[in-house]
């Protein structure tokens, strides 16, 4: 079988596997179909990955079409058309235990720490594996079930609620998952960004407002937009140590703040400041056993996959996905690599 491999910093190379076999009765053999890019597959590709180092195999935003199940395999059979969860925990820790695998302590996710799903055909445990709705028939938007999946984890740890308003910094993939689960709560969002076509993109998909990251007026317009109260969660999508700033500044008292970004530079908030407001920051990790969350969403017609999705390239052009996830050109939200 053929499989993508970056193989050296900005290089791609399509290699010959073998096919992976049953080992236990839990396995589950899925025919990929489509793997979609995500940040840390870039960062992997431009040798700027903190340990993750070429030659690998990447891809955890994936589905597909089950081919071969385990003896005690239950809930699947042979043609079931699937998206997969990437998070492997330990299993006995306390997260694990409490069912959030995604904050173990030696947490893995496929593609990062251990082989990726870019490949003809891919060996999953059941627990992992989520059938898709019906109406879902193009099988290709499998792959962006994951990043639906980590918006719906950011609205879990922000509390959002019907009526609610969210401040999300950054309109990449992950912050407009983020949006998307809002709405599919009731909430009403803002959207930030520096690119106007992202920010265009946030008003065709129902944002309240989509505003420049730059605006010397934002905190006022987004007060007036709250009857002066500000945002009930605000979201950094991006990562920065001034995004962060802006967040604890801009919440309203009581409400929450998610950091989805990652960044380890020190900044400038006061324990003060979090607790004039009683607000509560929390981090928001990959995702706890959302998959369900998203597919019931899908199926009741609240969330529309394709709206993740603005390329498409075949596995022999997989190169050219990478550069353009790199480039990021106007319209670019999400690159998918099909099988």
């Amino acid at each position: 079988m053929i499989a993508v491999e970056i193989s050296d910093t900005r290089q791609v190379t399509i290699i010959d596997k073998p096919e992976p076999n049953l080992e236990k009765p839990d396995d589950v053999i899925v025919k990929i179909k489509s793997v979609s890019i995500c940040g840390t597959d870039v960062h992997t590709f431009q040798g700027e990955h903190p340990f993750v180092k070429p030659p690998v195999v990447v891809g955890h935003e994936c589905g597909g079409e089950v081919v071969e199940c385990g003896s005690g395999v239950k809930s699947l059979r042979p043609g079931d058309r699937v998206a997969i969860d990437p998070v492997l925990g330990c299993g006995n820790c306390r997260a694990c235990r409490s069912g959030r695998a995604n904050a173990c302590a030696d947490v893995k996710c496929r593609g990062v720490h251990v082989e990726g799903a870019m490949q003809e055909y891919f060996r999953i445990r059941e627990r992992d594996v989520h059938k898709l709705p019906d109406n879902v028939a193009d099988l290709d938007l499998a792959a962006v079930v994951e990043p639906m999946a980590i918006g719906a984890q950011a609205c879990w740890r922000g509390s959002v609620r019907e009526d609610q308003v969210a401040v999300i910094f950054g309109a990449g993939p992950i912050g407009i998952a983020v949006m998307l689960n809002a709405h599919c709560l009731g909430a009403r969002t803002i959207i930030i960004d520096m690119k106007q076509d992202r920010l265009q993109r946030a008003r065709d998909y129902g944002a309240l407002a989509a505003l420049r990251a730059s605006d010397p007026e934002l905190t006022a317009k987004i007060l007036e937009l709250t009857d002066g109260e500000g945002p009930h969660m605000t979201c950094d999508a991006v990562g920065h140590p001034r995004i962060f700033e802006q967040c604890i500044d801009l919440v309203a008292p009581t409400g929450h703040v998610v950091l989805l970004g990652m960044d380890s530079q020190p900044n400038n908030v006061t324990e003060l400041q979090i607790f004039k407001k009683e607000m509560s920051v929390v981090g928001s990790r990959m995702n706890s056993n959302m998959f369900p969350t998203i597919l019931d969403r899908v199926a009741g017609g609240q969330m529309h996959l394709e709206q993740m999705v603005s390329h498409r390239f075949t596995a022999g052009n997989a190169a050219e996905a990478f550069t353009m996830a790199v480039e990021q050109p106007e319209g670019f939200l999400k690159a998918m690599v099909t099988f």
